[in-house]
This record gives structure tokens, C-alpha cells and sequence, in this order.
């Protein structure tokens, strides 16, 4: 896929793309003209409630119930329990559900997502 080329209005040179979520900042190398916009990215968009399920594990370690503490903002004997018994650990939206699950594959824990995340 080829990507989207942008000329500056001043000098006419090819401009380059500066992201920082949302802001996308087109910025001209030659004369230093800044064009200024917003581009939300799908997952940014999508307000559909996903629930992050926990799969049950008998023997969790320190971090996975540290881990799983901090998703659910509950204290540790809640989360054991969680690991242990399986079950739900967060609601919310896509952005959100992306962030936990690294913190989740980074602790080794297993988890299903309902609906289907698509992301």
C-alpha cells in the first residue's frame, strides 16, 4: 500500500508526518511550515464494550496476581482467586482491553475477550 504524500502550501516541498495520538502534525523540512490535523485510529473509534476473561491457571505466581490486582483494581486475595477460578477481570473499550492484554501476555496469563477482539 502506498502511503499518502504531502506537498507544503508555502515552498511546494514534500512534507513529513509527525503522529502523537490524536494530533497529526505535517511538517515541512525546507521553509519549517506546520500543518496541523487529527486522525483517530479505529481502535480509538470503536466503543464497543469488551470483557477481558481470565482462563483459570492452579498455580499463579507473584506477578500474575500483581498483574491481575492492578487490571481489576482489587486487592490481592481477589485476584488469586480470579486466577485460580477464572472469570472476569475488566470491562471496557477497545483502547483499554489492547493495553491490558500486553500487561497479560507479558505475565503469561490466559484470557478470552468477548465479543471478538478485533484488534
Amino acid at each position: 500500500m502506498e502511503e499518502n504524500k504531502y506537498y507544503c502550501p508555502e515552498c511546494g516541498a514534500e512534507m513529513y508526518e509527525k503522529y502523537e495520538k490524536p494530533a497529526l502534525n505535517l511538517i515541512c523540512p525546507k521553509c519549517g511550515c506546520i500543518l496541523a490535523t487529527t486522525r483517530w485510529e479505529k481502535i480509538d473509534l470503536d466503543e464497543t464494550e469488551y470483557e477481558v476473561i481470565i482462563t483459570s491457571d492452579i498455580n499463579p505466581n507473584m506477578d500474575q496476581i500483581k498483574a491481575i490486582s492492578k487490571i481489576s483494581g482489587k486487592n490481592f486475595i481477589f485476584a488469586k482467586n480470579v486466577i485460580v477460578n477464572g472469570g472476569m477481570v475488566f470491562k471496557g473499550r477497545a483502547a483499554e482491553v489492547k493495553n491490558i492484554i500486553s500487561l497479560l501476555e507479558t505475565n503469561s496469563l490466559k484470557y478470552d475477550i468477548v465479543p471478538k477482539f478485533p484488534y
